[in-house]
């Protein structure tokens, strides 16, 4: 049957199940924000474990473990920086050393003969000297052929004499006892020129002292000492 009604005016959709209620249902359902935010938190709780959240930008970032360290034992370590000699490396370090060695010794044996030389001229000249009876000129030359050779008994005993023939007889013991402290204690010479010195001090105690310790480390040279004695006198 045709029905009057408008179109507009039918009721029929009422029983029908509207798009319309979905929308009201739905926007029903947002006015529960709260609870729903609630849910939401809960999850971020829950998906957040074993991470933490930064002040400045609230960026989440992982949390890293720190790497383990592992102790490296000590042998291995000084097996790592041992390194194997080499013989041939020693024996090249050795010939190397010893060849410097002889390089060494022999210039050191040049520089010592050409000392030499030098002070051999010195002394031949302070000799002249002497027997010109120029003896600070002869004590010069003895002086500077000590400069070059320091261990030489001859140019101090010479030198001795020099200062015992200039009256200067403390001088002439300094030397003496150098060289029988210092090079040779048994020295006949040095033994004499330092009894020489004393006898022109007056001191006739050191005078005998000396004298028995030239008769004690000369025993096979007595009549020289004998000789020397006797010109003193």
């Amino acid at each position: 049957m045709f029905s009057l009604l408008h179109p507009q005016t039918d009721e029929s959709f009422l029983d029908t199940e509207s798009t319309v209620e979905d929308v009201i249902r739905l926007l029903q359902s947002l006015q529960k924000p709260k609870e729903t935010g609630e849910e939401e938190e809960e999850a971020v709780e829950e998906d957040l474990t074993g991470e933490s959240v930064t002040e400045d930008n609230f960026m989440v970032t992982e949390r890293q473990k720190p790497l383990k360290k592992v102790p490296i034992p000590l042998k291995t370590i000084l097996k790592s920086k041992k390194k194997k000699a080499d013989p041939t490396d020693v024996n090249k370090d050795r010939f190397t050393f010893m060849r410097q060695v002889e390089v060494d010794h022999d210039e050191c044996s040049k520089a010592r003969l050409e000392r030499e030389r030098v002070a051999q001229n010195f002394r031949k000249l302070g000799n002249s000297e002497y027997r010109q009876g120029n003896y600070a000129t002869a004590m010069r030359m003895y002086s500077e052929a000590m400069e070059n050779i320091k261990d030489s008994h001859i140019l101090y005993i010479n030198r001795a004499l020099c200062f015992i023939k200039s009256g200067r007889f403390k001088r002439a013991i300094v030397d003496c006892d150098f060289v029988l402290n210092k090079l040779d204690e048994k020295n006949l010479r040095a033994w004499l020129y330092r009894a020489m010195a004393y006898k022109g001090l007056n001191d006739e105690a050191n005078f005998e002292n000396c004298v028995r310790y030239a008769r004690k480390f000369n025993s096979k040279q007595m009549e020289f000492i004998d000789g020397f004695l006797e010109k003193l006198n």
